[in-house]
């Protein structure tokens, strides 16, 4: 009995694609946000192609889903977080400082993220700048950039798959 491989990260994206629709149709009816929703099940594709051991002999399908879930279960726990606990804030409190390498390494990935947005096809960069900067919903950048919200969609997975692949080779 031989051991497959890990799948690849075309293999992965194809499974996300393939069951796109229904995973963000499940989230959606988890966090009742469709813009939420998006960025859960983008969330779950990144999450697949960060851990990199995604088995061929594994149920793909329910893994997908059960990445899906664990994210949408931890944003509606952090949802029911109180976010003003009333106490008031002690003026004497000092602000900690980052060690001077945690400051360099720091900087050091934040310069390798703007490379990889900068190298990427204009179309991707300005459709990724819209959502993750400028927090555009999917469908403001579709009006906004005369295309249509698949095409968002699209262009939003290649460019963070632009970036986990660029960031990856460091």
């Amino acid at each position: 009995m031989s051991i497959l491989p890990p799948l690849t990260n075309d293999q992965i994206c194809q499974l996300f694609q393939d069951h796109r629709k229904s995973l963000s149709q499940f989230l959606v009816n988890r966090v009742r946000c469709p813009e939420t929703a998006q960025d859960l099940c983008q969330e779950t594709y990144l999450r697949l192609l960060r851990d990199n051991a995604v088995k061929h002999d594994e149920n793909l399908i329910g893994l997908l889903f059960r990445v899906a879930d664990r994210l949408a279960i931890n944003y509606l726990k952090w949802q029911q977080h109180p976010r003003n606990s009333g106490i008031a804030l002690d003026e004497t409190l000092v602000c900690p400082r980052h060690l001077p390498d945690e400051v360099t390494a720091l900087r050091q990935q934040c310069e390798l993220l703007l490379d990889a947005i900068h190298s990427m096809p204009r179309k991707y960069r300005d459709v990724f700048l819209l959502r993750k900067i400028d927090e555009l919903s999917y469908a403001d950048i579709a009006l906004k950039m005369g295309i249509s919200e698949k095409t968002v969609q699209r262009r939003l997975v290649k460019a963070m798959l632009h970036c986990h692949e660029y960031m990856e080779k460091f």
